[in-house]
């Protein structure tokens, strides 16, 4: 098919805001805010009584519709409802965007969740002002789309949807594989089921633990580093090929690894940096504003002042990777302040560890180095898949090119 066989139409002459009200008064269902979806995921089934719910949980929705955030709508709240609506409750600040007929459904969510269509409403969200720019759905109404046939729209809809699963099936297996190495952890080194294990056990400061390992300070099995953000008023900081990162950087990973970051620094940026630039194999843990995100950055970094950066002396920068993830509770109970909790070095380096013999250590880090490896493969071919699907979508969206 040509592009000059499409046709051009307004959103709201091929989809409608769906505002009805929920006519279930008692019993459960399952309540969707805007923090309750993200970037096509619905985030819970988690049932509640009507009863309990806030006001604004009012919508009705059913199969196809799509679920849209008028509060910043390019930060990636939004969904498509796969199953039946009717277990489903919505709030009043999600748009509620039902296809008619001559739009296939599965077309028009990727046709608004597209990243021109995103950049176009935050900015007229932004122009609006106020502290939460926020969109109507005449806003959207007024936008211009141009569509094939309905068999045409429903297979670009199914090549990006093709693009799309193989990311969500790599953030599976990744799911899988981490879950497999942390259980391998909590066995060996918290439940003391390793290879070779015997019931020798020594008093120590945490406990009793197998014979031939030790309690020791962080600060005496790692080197552990800060960083800061140059200033922004200086030009000559910023925009250069150096990566620098910020904790906003480890909210959006779906596993433990870094490839990338938002920001990068000038040379004249490192060198305001007391740590400079850290090695590829880092391990960063947020120390404040949250305290807990993780990843092993695969790329050389310099950082900002809400990390903390590890490097293992006698233990590996996996093991401490899992270790973290198992007495976060721990390290956080260690932090304070008053407008925000944040764990310093010092109080970090000063926590308990028990060190594992060796021959434990290296065998740990010989069968879980290659799962940590396949995490990171899938990784990068997301990555490669996501710059692929961001290139593709704008132009099959447009007809500039067919499937």
């Amino acid at each position: 098919m040509s592009f000059s066989e499409w046709k051009t139409y307004t959103l709201g002459e091929v989809c409608q805001s769906i505002s009805n009200t929920h006519k279930q008064k008692k019993g459960k269902l399952i309540f969707l805010n805007t923090g309750d979806i993200e970037r096509g995921e619905i985030l819970h089934d988690n049932y509640s009584e009507i009863s309990s719910m806030p006001g604004q949980a009012k919508k009705a929705i059913q199969k196809d519709d799509i679920l849209f955030s008028e509060i910043r709508p390019a930060n990636g709240r939004w969904a498509y409802v796969n199953t039946d609506g009717s277990n489903y409750i919505v709030s009043t600040k999600l748009m509620v965007i039902r296809a008619g007929e001559k739009i296939y459904p599965k077309y028009l969510y990727h046709f608004l969740t597209n990243r021109e269509t995103t950049k176009w409403l935050q900015h007229l969200a932004e122009s609006r002002s106020g502290t939460f720019p926020q969109i109507t759905f005449d806003q959207v109404a007024d936008i211009e789309i141009s569509i094939p046939s309905i068999c045409e729209q429903q297979e670009i809809a199914s090549f990006i949807d093709a693009l799309d699963d193989k990311i969500d099936l790599n953030q599976q297996n990744n799911q899988t594989i981490y879950e497999i190495a942390q259980t391998l952890f909590k066995q060996w080194f918290v439940n003391f089921n390793f290879p070779g294990a015997t019931e020798e056990m020594i008093d120590s400061e945490l406990g009793e633990v197998p014979k031939g390992w030790k309690v020791e300070k962080l600060g005496r099995v790692l080197d552990v580093k800060g960083g800061t953000t140059p200033s922004t008023k200086e030009d000559k900081y910023w925009n250069g090929e150096f990566h620098w990162v910020t904790p906003k950087d480890l909210s959006y990973l779906k596993s433990p690894v870094l490839l990338d970051t938002e920001r990068k620094i000038s040379k004249e940026g490192v060198e305001q940096i007391s740590s400079k630039i850290l090695p590829e194999g880092t391990l960063l843990l947020s120390c404040r504003a949250p305290i807990g995100y993780l990843a092993m950055s695969q790329i050389p970094i310099s950082i900002n002042q809400g990390f903390i950066a590890i490097n293992g002396l006698t233990v590996s920068n996996l093991f401490m990777l899992f270790w973290l993830k198992e007495n976060m509770t721990t390290v956080i109970s260690k932090a304070n302040g008053s407008t925000f909790l944040e764990i310093s070095k010092t109080a970090f380096k000063n926590i308990d560890i028990i060190v594992p013999d060796k021959t434990q250590l290296n065998l740990f880090d010989k069968i879980v180095t290659p799962l940590f490896e396949t995490i990171a493969n899938n990784e990068y071919e997301s990555k490669t898949l996501n710059q692929l699907r961001n290139r593709l979508v704008p132009k099959l969206l447009a007809g500039e090119i067919l499937v």
